[in-house]
């Protein structure tokens, strides 16, 4: 994106910053206090439910108790005293019922039979658990319960608040068990009390509803015992129609906005960036080699003085650029010198360390000396023509040999690897676990290079100290993988993520050259170095190739 661009964009956004932090704020504040309205809306209206619901129990407990205490129930249970049955016709109750402003009224005797049912007539000379077990309750408040009533669709329960009181006279008891039901008009009368949608649940069953609510909603709900709750519904909507046409409003302010600040930007900004682009247009001849372009736009203030210092600056280009390449080529010649010196010295150990065996066993004259020297002496010359094409290579290109790859059994190579290591220094035991068949395709004589430098390093991680260096080769689906693990002091965790850098070493007189050339020889095979292992407790390099097929 160009400049010009950039600035009539940023012009823009500038005019848009005012409203985009009033505008925010206003909602924000609109938000709170609709939400606050709403709540204290919803708070009323739950409130006045909660009153509308205990006035209603309120009048069906006195008119229960009033129906108890009235002479017409004391003739009847005087009347009743030998065959209630008999005296107590099944129409009775509900004439009660009616005159008493109740939908729900059973008369019980003391052992739970019903002598006359309002709501439910035919149900006169069975029992109803679920009724009559209000009589047991010791709350005199009216109690949520499910009654049985009749309707269109047949028997059905509904949900209803009830109060049982005993009517006695001399050694006979009778049970009044009265109460509304929770119907339908209890729903519209909330719903008009709220200005909600209210519905009536029952067991999780809508059993009456009334009113309703624009979406979005919010849900608050009054529970009647276990058996009963009511839910009412409030609408959003208006504080959602309030919210929308304010951001209507800041979009429309934020368009006009925006095209003006545009417009503006566009004029002011093609002003100030011709000088920037003369600039970028002397750079870019810079990059394409004219090393001595000179811009000649007028410009004053900060962007003048950068036109002056970049003239002053293209004429010392040439000559600081011809003293830079100099040094680079110095320095890159110096990091060859110190690479090809580390990579001789790490094979001359195990060189010299197969010699001193030959030595020793041509001393001792051991009768495997022939064996042995063939041995050796093979491995030494092999050494020493890889030395050799090292040395070659280093000396013509100036990097590491490109990797000539070709199928390498794994297992296979370390154990050429580790008959270096015949006879380990004292208090180190080699222990291989070479799984054969693990192939993989690589450059035989850079992953020999990378092995000694693991296995030595390992050697040297346990002088003085002893353990065991374990050596395994093992393979997945995809992969090739050899393990070099001492129980040497490990390797930091906050050394761990310099430890393949360039000269980065923690070795006394190492060169740090090791490693990173061992990473980056793995990385042009298309695999990786890993280490592992836990600080104090030894470390583990793991070479890691793609399997080959």
């Amino acid at each position: 994106m160009r400049l010009r661009t950039r600035l009539a964009l940023a012009f823009a956004l500038l005019a848009l910053v005012p409203l985009a932090v009033v505008v925010p704020l206003t909602l924000t504040r609109l938000r709170d206090t609709l939400s606050r309205e709403l709540d204290a809306r919803m708070t009323a209206a739950t409130a006045s439910a909660q009153e509308s619901l205990e006035r209603s129990a309120a009048n069906s407990r006195r008119a229960v108790e009033e129906l108890v205490e009235s002479p017409a129930m004391e003739d009847l249970v005087r009347d009743a005293r030998t065959a209630p049955l008999r005296v107590i016709q099944a129409n009775t109750a509900e004439g009660l019922m009616k005159s008493r402003g109740l939908t729900v009224l059973a008369l019980f005797d003391r052992n739970g039979t019903v002598l006359s049912s309002g709501h439910l007539p035919a149900r006169r000379g069975d029992p109803d658990p679920a009724l009559f077990a209000v009589t047991k309750e010791k709350s005199p408040r009216p109690v949520p319960v499910r009654v049985d009533v009749r309707g269109d669709a047949g028997l059905r329960q509904v949900p209803a608040l009830v109060t049982a009181r005993p009517v006695d006279y001399g050694d006979v008891r009778l049970w009044a068990v009265g109460g509304v039901v929770l119907d339908d008009g209890l729903a519209q009368h909330l719903a008009r009390l709220t200005q909600s949608d209210v519905t009536l649940l029952s067991g999780g069953t809508q059993v009456a509803h009334a009113g309703s609510a624009a979406p979005p909603t919010v849900e608050q709900e009054l529970p009647l015992g276990n058996v009963a709750s009511v839910r009412l519904t409030f609408s959003r909507a208006a504080a959602r129609e309030a919210e929308e046409g304010v951001m209507r409003a800041f979009l429309l302010l934020a368009g006009l906005g925006l095209g003006f600040a545009a417009l503006l930007g566009l004029l002011v900004s093609r002003w100030m960036t011709r000088p920037v682009e003369a600039l970028t247009s002397g750079a870019r001849r810079v990059a394409e080699g004219a090393l001595d372009v000179q811009v000649t736009a007028r410009a004053t203030g900060e962007v003048g003085e950068l036109v002056r210092t970049f003239n002053h600056m293209t004429s010392e280009l040439k000559n600081t650029t011809e003293r830079l390449m100099a040094t680079e080529r110095i320095a890159a010649w110096q990091e060859v010198a110190r690479r090809l010196a580390h990579e001789i010295k790490n094979p001359l150990t195990p060189i010299r360390m197969s010699l001193e065996t030959l030595m020793a066993a041509h001393e001792a004259r051991h009768p495997s000396f022939p064996t042995l020297f063939k041995e050796s002496a093979g491995v030494v010359l092999e050494e020493v023509e890889r030395l050799r094409r090292i040395v070659d290579e280093f000396s013509r290109f100036a990097r590491l040999p490109k990797p000539q790859l070709a199928p390498v059994d794994l297992s296979e190579l370390t154990q050429s690897v580790l008959s270096l290591y015949a006879a380990p220094p004292e208090g180190i035991q080699l222990v291989p676990a070479l799984q054969t068949g693990v192939v993989a395709r690589a450059d035989r004589d850079q992953l020999t290079q990378v092995l000694v430098n693991l296995v030595k390093n390992a050697e040297e991680a346990m002088t003085g100290k002893g353990g065991s260096l374990r050596v395994r080769v093992k393979g997945t689906d995809a992969d090739a993988i050899v393990e070099v693990e001492d129980e040497g002091p490990g390797i930091p965790l906050e050394h761990r993520a310099r430890i393949f850098e360039p000269y980065f070493t923690t070795k006394d007189g190492g060169t740090g050259l090791g490693l990173a050339i061992a990473a980056r020889i793995l990385q042009e095979h298309g695999g990786r170095l890993e280490v592992g292992g836990e600080p104090g407790q030894g470390a583990r390099f793991s070479v890691v190739l793609p399997r080959a097929s």
